[in-house]
This record gives structure tokens, sequence and C-alpha cells, in this order.
């Protein structure tokens, strides 16, 4: 027999001000299309179910319209049951109003904590306590969001525990025996979210269930750190990112890219963080620009006769947060100099 495990899809999630409108719409729907292949390939696998731990939705935000879309891709897939774990409250909340569920789509809740397939029983829980201890001849898989650590849930009996509310892929066995994996979302919902998204198809192997991972993610997330110590100015760090992410495997045109700015500003050389995302911003979907800089200020250096050093020293002696100056210094050296302010 064989098993989906997905989590954390979040269709509909708003992705704010970390995408401009044009390309969060087209992120919701890539996300909304991969949960539908991810259906595709469970039906074309002979799949017995899809568990789904956590996030199916965003309770808050999701549309009539991407409801009913995903309504019909379960219903499409006939033979198949999908047992979804709600992540949070708003979830359990949207699922237990809604009148046109499908059939084949069952909710565990805290009334209902198991389902059984074929000769596997399938519990949903929020809290170890809840769980009895397993006979070991019986398989068993239990599905949990939102743990901060696995005791509690070892030497239990566990055959496989399927973890939500974690974005990025991770798995290993329990102690006492076990497996325990969280997929990570289907596609990257953040810019700090590196590292393949996918789900897991799950084979039953005589007394044991065996996980593999499946990659599905369109645009995946690459990070880097560049240090921009004696770099001078922003046409310099853009081509050293240029550099650095070109020689990262994999990368292409369709990645979501952060760049963390690290090391020393030379006050000569302002970096706005803006112009590098726009300047990268051409050559990939999406990028965003943090840093974690000092500035290379030499207070007796600075003098009163000048526009610059004044303003510099007046703000280095202010009582504003480190990262509040940095903002303040940027702009107003950028402004001084004549250079657009965002």
């Amino acid at each position: 027999m064989k098993l989906i495990h997905v989590s954390d899809i979040h269709l509909d999630i708003p992705f704010g001000g970390m995408l401009p409108p044009e390309k969060s719409a087209t992120r919701k729907q890539e996300i909304i299309s991969a949960f539908e292949q991810m259906i595709e390939f469970a039906v074309s696998e002979d799949a017995k179910a899809v568990l789904i731990t956590g996030g199916l939705i965003d309770a808050e935000h999701i549309s009539r319209t991407t409801i009913d879309r995903v309504y019909t891709a379960i219903k499409s897939a006939q033979g198949i049951e999908f047992v979804l774990l709600p992540g949070n409250s708003y979830e359990s909340a949207f699922f237990s109003v809604e009148k046109y569920l499908p059939d084949n789509l069952k909710i565990l809740s805290e009334l209902e904590k198991k389902v059984t397939i074929d000769d596997v029983d399938i519990y949903g829980v929020y809290e170890a306590t809840k769980l009895p201890l397993f006979d070991d001849k019986q398989l068993n898989i239990v599905l949990a969001s939102g743990l901060l650590n696995l005791r509690g849930f070892e030497e239990r009996g566990i055959s496989y525990l399927g973890l939500g509310l974690e974005r990025t892929y991770r798995h290993g066995e329990l102690k006492g025996g076990g497996y325990f994996c969280a997929p990570g979302s289907l596609e990257s919902l953040a810019f700090d979210e590196g590292g393949n998204k996918g789900f897991m198809e799950i084979y039953t192997v005589g007394k044991r269930l065996s996980p593999v991972f499946v990659r599905s993610g369109k645009r995946l997330c690459y990070e880097l750190d560049l240090d921009i110590t004696g770099v001078g100015g922003s046409d310099a760090v853009v081509e050293n990112a240029r550099r650095e992410l070109g020689g990262m495997p994999g990368i292409n045109g369709a990645a979501m890219v952060h760049v963390n700015l690290t090391g020393t500003m030379d006050l000569n050389h302002i970096i706005d963080n803006k112009v590098l995302e726009k300047a990268l911003g051409r050559e990939y979907f999406a990028v965003s620009v943090t840093d974690e800089i000092v500035f290379d200020v030499d207070g007796e250096s600075l003098t009163e006769n000048s526009l610059r050093d004044r303003f510099i020293k007046r703000v280095s002696e202010g009582n504003e947060s480190l990262d509040l100056k940095k903002d303040i210094i940027r702009a107003g050296i950028t402004a001084i100099t004549g250079g657009d302010v965002f």
C-alpha cells in the first residue's frame, strides 16, 4: 500500500509586502497547482490516502474560488481518502462549518482522532499525552502539528510520526523505533525557506512504513551571506552577489533569492538594499536583501564642517536602536549625495 504525506500548503496565503501584487498572485496560483499536481501523482501511484498535517488553507484569507477548486481536485481522486489535521484553530473553525466537504475528505478533530485505512491506524493529536502506547504489531501513523520537540512521542510504538507547521524538510528515526518526518511545504512560502520542496510517499513494507521524499517545488529559495567589507559601492556589491549566486547548483531565473549582507560598510560607499533588490530582481523571480552590517564610523574623524559628518554624528549619538540608526544613516547619506531614497 502507498500513502502520501503532505504539509503546510497554505492555499491563498497573503504574501503582503514580501512580493509585489502581480508576483503574489502568481505564487498563489503556483501553490494551488502544486497541490493539484500532488493529487495527480497520488492517483498515478494508486495511493490509498493523502495525509495532510496542518495548513491546507490560510483560513483567514481563503477565497471561495480557491476552496471550490481544491474540493474539485479532491473529489476527482476517486478511491483516495484525504485526512487533514488542521494546523490551528482558524482552520479547524473553517472546516467545522463547511457544508460541502467532499465525501473523501476527513477532518481529524478533538472528538474524532482516528481513521483506519486498510491495516494502518491514523491518529491526529496536538499533545503526545493524548496518545496510547501502541502495539508494535499494528502499523500506525500519528499526525501532529506545532511540536517543539519529539519528547513524549518516543518509545510509544509509533510507526510513523508525520509533522506539520515546519516549512523545511526534516526527518529521522524515533527513539525506540519508527520514523518522524516533516515534509515541509510544497512550495517556498518565504525567502528563508531554502532546500528542496515536496512531499512524502510512504510504502508499507511488512510491519514497517518506509517513507521516500518526492520533490515538487517549482521555485526554490536560495540564500546567500555576502561579506561587503572593502567592497566599493552598490555596483560592486551587485557584481559580487551575481557571481556568488551564479555559482550555486541548480539556480535559475525562476528562483527566489535572499541575500544577507554582512561585514563592515564604508560610509563613503553606502549600499542601499532596495537598489540591490531592483538590480538582482531583473535576473530572478523575486529578491530580498537584508543586512547585518556595521558602519565603519570613526567618531573622532567627524567634524562640524560638513553636512554629512554633522548628520552622521547626530544620528550616532541618538537613542535609537542600532538597526534604526543604520536605516537613518543610509537614507540620509543617500539623500545628501543625490541618490533615490525609497
